[in-house]
């Protein structure tokens, strides 16, 4: 009997030793910690907040542009230039990434998925801009134009939530708490 647990406990050590040594190098990255919060450090809460802005006034100008044969210009321009905003605020984010996450191949695969997909949707949003600045924006432009704008705003944002997960840094909602809240 002592045989067979000396063997067990042996090969649960040689199993766990050799998991440990294959695994990938992983960043990872505490949003709370000190200094984390400031204006020159990525802050992965309000990155996704500026994504999901960006995305919710293009699904709106989207809707307004199937509704109707043209928008009016205040309106489409008012939605173009909160997304150009979020959008470009989005994109300093990601661009403020820790350099140690170079070393972490699958969050480098992700960061450079975010910033392909901001560029393609920033391209979109430039026709967008185009469009809303006539006098009476064509319904139907706007529509392509938000179409095709929203599937690579969405992409980067699910890129960015796989990229959170990634790096352990808990979605909102899910539980997070203050570092060095007193535990009752």
């Amino acid at each position: 009997m002592r045989s067979v647990l000396f063997t067990f406990a042996v090969c649960s050590f040689l199993f766990a030793s050799s998991a440990t040594v294959q695994a990938q190098p992983r960043a990872m990255y505490n949003p709370s910690a000190a200094g984390n919060l400031g204006g020159g450090k990525y802050r992965p809460y309000s990155a996704r907040t500026y994504s999901r802005h960006a995305i919710n006034h293009g699904q709106i100008l989207q809707h307004y542009s199937k509704s109707a044969e043209s928008i009016p210009q205040a309106t489409a321009q008012e939605h173009a230039t909160e997304i150009r905003r979020n959008l470009d605020a989005f994109s300093k984010e990601v661009d403020k990434m820790p350099k140690d996450f170079e070393n972490d191949p699958e969050a480098k695969k992700l960061i450079a998925e975010i910033r392909q997909h901001n560029t393609e949707a920033s391209k979109h949003c430039g026709m967008l801009e185009t469009e809303c600045a006539k006098h009476m924006a064509a319904g139907g432009t706007v529509a392509k134009c938000c179409e095709d704008m929203l599937t690579h705003l969405r992409a980067a944002d699910a890129a960015h939530d796989k990229l959170m997960k990634h790096l352990g840094i808990p979605l909102p909602g899910q539980g997070t708490t203050k570092p060095n809240a007193e535990k009752k």
